[in-house]
This record gives structure tokens, C-alpha cells and sequence, in this order.
């Protein structure tokens, strides 16, 4: 859920005083946050676009989503691999890894009574695929593989793929394959010949029609979502009847509204030293969980003089991680020497081996002679790029409220880590999210501080979405050697034979150097100590179904 963060990643309404949306907030026996029977939690994440399955690719949208609507393939608590859902086991897969047949789970019906079955599936798969051949900020892209699927009886589904991906059963988990209800969306498909404005027209965007334990019932822009128990969910009852979303501007104002009991939970995001408030505090719990969201640099390599290899490396050289997870998240965070973050096994610390205080030294400069000798790495890698001496201007971008209140500080961190090592001045400048999206496309900001949260629970997806400009390629790199290691990695069925080829892929990219990764980030919920059920694990979905509160 990842979120690219156009999405990959994430919200890009700008949020008002959103604490005056409260609402539901203190009103019954229970106390604390809402009515007994009810959950308020609080949040500093925005809608980017709508709940729909098909264009959501912001966690808020993505969260919604998996409350209120459902999959073939999920993961349950903690589990690292996909287990049936509307599937009723998991599917016959050929030997050439191009066909994928389901049986489905018999008795469920959408919220809206139509019958869920393979027909259903069929409609569901093809109109997000469809959207994401139109939509390019869109999810549905995480299905352009899917070449056909057909609907040989009501309890079957036989997808095939146009080209063999052992990425594909993660990517059916991930929200953009919610199961929708077609008589509640038969209006909201492509035809074929939409573009543009005519292609976001046909997305349903103001609620959800799903087969989940939730049914939305209110959205308030800037405000509030609510939702309550579908009462006719054929699995387990979720365990609190109501829930209601309240979106908060500053994670001060949430802290504040958790302190009051004026919700229930506080998630995504709080500071760390607001975090740190409610640990240990009487009446409050904090929960830790780990976190597969990564922060990173981009280099947009087409802007001179980024265009230089070495003088991309000479920065990741510069750049002091240990100093930003230190002096900003108190220590909390992790420093990232890989895109794919060490919550994976086949995470490769390149980063760290060639632009740690250990790597080696470059022996040639780009034109093939040896590199003039300088005191650091940094120094050698600016010589290898032709300047030997003197300072090179870095012109450093941040969105100052999209990623939280500690974006400037990280920004005013990074900054000076790179001016410490008198061979780089630096200008930094930001813009909020909206224009930075647009700045980002564009191409007018040369070195930019970024986020990724995942969509599917694969290292494919910390590489792929960074090479393919169809997909996201931030730093505009699209490199064809780099597609063809990712293609080739998402083509291998044995498990040792692909995990050799992720690491040539990390090690290709971090010899590139079009990111440099900085820091991966645990996860953290505050709540009121009488909430239980809350459970943080790398795919991060909020399972509100989970929550309960006692008294």
C-alpha cells in the first residue's frame, strides 16, 4: 500500500483543522473517543483521490479499501506469504507460471446483496487493469500483466498472464484487486476510447461497494470517514460496530485529541517524542510494530549536472543516515543502506559497501584514468567527475507537511551533512504536496526527498516502480539494463536463483546511485490503554475489524 508516492505515495488533499470534524467523539458509557460499540481513530494521512479500487494508491484510500472490501489472496496477521480470502483455497498454478485457477468461496454476497462469484472476479480484475493502461497514477498498473480472465462457472476463475511474474499472488492482495460489486459499478468502466479528464471521470470515488466487514456509510473531505459493521459479512462479526476516521492537519492536534480522549487511537503519524508521550503513561499504550516504509533522496539524473554518475556517487558519499536517524527520530529509526529494506531477507546493503566510511575508493575517473588522489571518498568521487577542487551547489527539495513535522528537520539534516564535507553547498528549498507532485513530474526539482510504503509484500516492489517510467521512476532513470535485472528476477521460480538475482538488481541500482536511501521507520499506534486488538506488521494494513475497547 504503497504507495507510490504520487501517490508512491500518498495524500495530496492539503488538510484544514481536520479537529473540528470530531464528531462521535466522548459520547458514551465507554468513554474516550466515541459511544460504546464504536472506535474513533485519528490520523494525519489525506485522501489523495478516492476510495475506489481501481485509482487508490494513497494509504488512506488503500486502508478504506481493505476494511470494506476484499481479495482473492490476503495476509493474515504477521504472515509473510498470501492466504485465501474470497478464494476458497489457494489457486492451481501451470508450470509456466502463466495460469492462475481459483476456486471461490461460496455465500458471500456484496454490501449492496448482489452475489459474489466469478463473474464478479472477472469485472473486478479487467476494469483496474483497464484503468491502469489510462491512468498512470493510478494503481490498476499492478495488473497490466493480466492478459485474460474468464469465468467458467459461477465458483471458478482461471487469470492468465502475458508474461510469468512470481510477484502476481502479492499484487492480488494488495487493494487494487478488491472484489466490487458490478451492479453498483456498471457505470464506473472504460469503454476504450476515454483519455485524460474522460478516464478519472468513470472512477466511482466517493464510497465503496465491497464484500468486507465494513460498509462506508460517510465521508467528510478534510474531515472525517465513517464506517459500521456489514451486517451481512459472511465471515466472523468485526469486533467493534462503528469506526469513525478522523483526519487531523498536525500530529500536535492529534497528540492533543488522544490526550482528551477525544479518540481512541492515534495513527500515522505521530512525532517520535509525541509518540514516546504515551509510552509508559497511565490510561495510554503505545504499540510498535515493524515497518516496511522506506524515505530515501531522489537525483533527477537528467538534470545537469546530475547527468554524472560520479557526482551522484560523491553525494551518497556525503550524505550522513546515522546523523538523520539520531538527531531527528531520536534514535527510533533505521538507517537504510538498500531500497529494499531489511524487513526482507534479500535485502542488499550496497549503499553502505560502496559509500560507507568502509567502501573503497574509486580507482578511474569517468574518462578511464586513475582518480586523483583526495583526502575522502566524497573528494575522489568529485575528482572522477571532473572537479577536483572547489564546492558543487545542490539544489535540495521537501514537502513540508505531507511526510509530517520532522520533514524539515530531516531536510536540515541532510543538508548540513552534505555541506560538512566543504565540497557541496546547498539550497533548500520546499512547496506543499499538491505543486510538488506537479514539480515532480515535470522535472524541475534536480535532488528531492521522497517516501514508499509497499502496495505488495515483495522486494520487487522497491525496485521495479524506481526503473519503469511507466510505473513511477521518480529520479527519471529508466535505464534498460535495469528493467531487464528486474524482469529477469520477477521471472525466476527458484527461490535461491531469485534472491541472487535482487541482489544484482540492489547492486546495479546503488552503483547508479538515482536514490539514496536514508532511513526505515518502525511503525507506532498510541491508543487509549482500554482499546486491544491493534496489529502492526510489514504489509500494513489497519485491520480496524481487530479493534475493540473495553468498559
Amino acid at each position: 500500500m504503497g504507495r507510490r508516492v504520487p501517490a508512491f505515495l500518498l495524500a495530496g488533499l492539503l488538510l484544514t483543522a481536520a479537529a473540528c470534524g470530531g464528531g462521535g467523539g466522548g459520547g458514551g458509557s465507554g468513554g474516550g473517543g466515541g459511544p460504546s460499540g464504536s472506535i474513533v481513530i485519528g490520523t494525519t494521512e489525506s485522501l489523495q483521490n478516492s476510495f475506489d479500487p481501481a485509482q487508490a494508491y494513497d494509504y488512506l484510500g488503500s486502508e478504506i479499501v481493505f476494511n470494506t472490501a476484499e481479495t482473492l489472496v490476503t495476509y493474515e496477521p504477521n504472515a509473510t506469504d498470501p492466504s485465501p480470502k474470497l478464494a476458497a483455497s489457494m489457486p492451481d498454478v501451470s508450470s509456466d507460471g502463466l495460469t492462475y485457477t481459483f476456486i471461490l468461496r461460496a455465500g458471500v454476497k456484496f454490501a449492496d446483496g448482489t452475489p459474489f462469484n466469478a463473474a464478479a472476479v472477472k469485472f473486478s480484475l479487467e476494469r483496474a487493469r483497464d484503468f491502469g493502461a489510462k491512468d498512470a497514477e493510478a494503481a490498476g498498473f499492478l495488473l497490466s500483466e493480466i492478459r485474460s480472465v474468464s469465468a467458467p462457472s459461477d465458483d471458478k476463475v482461471v487469470i492468465s498472464l502475458s508474461q510469468p511474474n512470481v510477484t502476481f499472488l502479492s499484487r492480488l492482495a494488495y487493494s487494487v484487486a478488491g472484489i466490487v460489486s458490478p451492479k453498483a459499478y456498471a457505470a464506473n468502466v472504460l469503454t476504450g476510447g476515454e483519455d485524460g479528464p474522460a478516464v478519472t471521470a468513470k472512477y466511482k470515488t466517493d464510497t465503496i461497494v465491497g464484500t468486507g466487514p465494513y460498509r462506508l456509510v460517510a465521508y467528510k473531505e478534510r474531515e472525517s470517514v465513517d464506517l459500521e459493521a456489514n451486517p451481512d459479512y459472511w465471515g466472523p462479526a468485526p469486533k467493534t460496530k462503528r469506526i469513525r476516521v478522523r483526519l487531523f492537519d498536525k500530529s500536535s492536534a492529534l497528540k492533543l485529541a488522544l490526550q482528551n480522549n477525544e479518540v481512541d487511537v492515534a495513527f500515522r503519524s505521530l512525532q517520535p517524542d509525541e509518540n514516546a508521550f504515551f509510552k509508559n503513561r497511565p490510561g495510554f499504550a503505545l504499540v510498535e510494530g515493524k515497518g516496511s516504509g522506506i524515505r530515501y533522496l531522489v537525483i533527477n539524473v537528467t538534470a545537469k549536472p546530475w547527468d554524472d554518475p560520479n557526482l551522484r556517487r560523491a553525494l551518497a558519499a556525503a550524505l550522513n543516515r546515522k546523523a538523520v536517524v539520531d538527531e531527528v527520530f531520536k534514535g527510533s529509526a533505521t538507517a537504510l543502506a538498500s531500497m529494499v529494506p531489511g524487513t526482507f531477507p534479500t535485502s542488499e546493503p550496497k549503499w553502505e559497501q560502496l559509500y560507507g566510511a568502509n567502501a573503497p575508493a574509486p580507482t578511474t575517473s569517468t574518462k578511464g584514468a586513475p582518480a586523483p588522489t583526495g583526502k575522502t571518498l566524497v573528494d575522489r568521487y568529485l575528482a572522477a567527475a571532473g572537479k577536483p577542487a572547489g564546492t558543487v551547489p545542490v539544489e535540495l527539495w521537501y514537502s513540508p507537511t505531507h511526510y509530517g513535522d520532522t520533514e524539515a528537520a530531516v531536510a536540515e539534516v541532510v543538508a548540513r551533512s552534505l555541506e560538512d564535507t566543504k565540497r557541496f553547498t546547498v539550497k533548500v528549498r520546499n512547496v506543499e504536496w499538491a505543486e510538488y507532485g506537479k514539480k515532480r513530474k515535470a522535472g524541475e526539482m534536480p535532488v528531492f526527498l521522497m517516501g514508499w510504503f509497499p502496495d505488495y509484500l515483495d522486494p520487487d516492489d522497491y525496485l521495479e516502480p524506481f526503473s519503469d517510467a511507466n510505473i513511477f521512476d521518480p529520479a527519471k532513470w529508466n535505464d534498460p539494463k535495469m528493467m531487464e535485472l528486474v524482469h529477469t528476477e520477477q521471472r525466476m521460480q527458484d527461490p535461491d536463483q531469485r534472491a541472487a538475482a535482487l541482489r544484482s538488481a540492489q547492486a546495479y541500482m546503488a552503483d547508479q546511485v538515482p536514490y539514496i536511501p536514508i532511513f526505515q521507520g518502525p511503525q507506532f499506534a498510541a491508543t487509549s490503554a482500554k482499546v486491544s486488538g491493534v496489529v502492526l506488521d510489514p504489509i500494513q494494513i489497519f485491520r480496524y475489524w481487530l479493534l475493540e475497547k473495553r468498559g
